[in-house]
């Protein structure tokens, strides 16, 4: 039997060390899925996205819990380190050329091109021992400091990084930490997608 002083309250944590709780969909087993869906399968049914990217993680945590959205790292195409807790923001901009015309309303414009995808992960990283989580820490930033060919898979990153899953790891941060939990450790990461794969100079 799981003791309730080893239950962790993510969204609780998130505010507490972020200042803000990641988005949150409510779970209401009262409520019935609307008939245009048909039969719903069963969730464990759903362990994977269509493109195959892995909604829960194949091992379950310490306390035997599922984990969603599991962000996994490759170092020269090893898995290196899965991360449970943490939240994934992607964005990506795009080079616009805007031409004003004489005599017009607004101005022209011309797509030059797209931008990489920049994904922001935020997350805690819990030592399932109770203990100091050093040894993540120091995967972190191993993979940080690397020059070998680093990979992310996702199931949201997954969708937008096809078919290239290479990154750069652009920022890392540990924020400071006043009077919590050890075992607790926050961090920041800023990664940025690497679609390159050969570049031909031609003379």
């Amino acid at each position: 039997m799981i003791s309730t002083a080893n239950v962790i309250n993510l969204v609780n944590l998130y505010r507490e060390y972020f200042g803000n709780s990641p988005y949150l969909v409510q779970y209401e087993p009262s409520a019935l899925p609307d008939a245009s869906y048909g039969n719903v399968p069963p969730r464990k049914q759903t362990g994977r996205t269509q493109l195959g990217e892995a909604l829960t993680s194949e091992t379950a945590d310490a306390y035997g819990h599922e984990v969603f959205l599991p962000v996994e790292f490759f170092k020269s195409n090893t898995q290196f380190l899965t991360l449970k807790c943490c939240t994934v923001r992607i964005t990506s901009k795009k080079t616009i050329i805007r031409t004003a015309v004489a005599e017009r309303i607004g101005t022209v414009k011309e797509q030059f091109s797209t931008g990489d995808w920049e994904i922001s992960i935020k997350g805690v990283l819990i030592a399932e021992n109770r203990q100091f989580p050093d040894d993540k820490i120091l995967k972190l930033k191993e993979l940080y400091e690397t020059t070998d060919e680093v990979e992310l898979y996702n199931a949201m990153t997954g969708l937008f990084m096809l078919p290239s899953k290479r990154i750069v790891i652009s920022s890392i941060e540990f924020p400071d930490v006043q009077g919590k939990n050890n075992r607790h450790r926050p961090f920041e990461m800023s990664c940025e997608s690497d679609f390159v794969e050969t570049l031909i100079v031609r003379e």
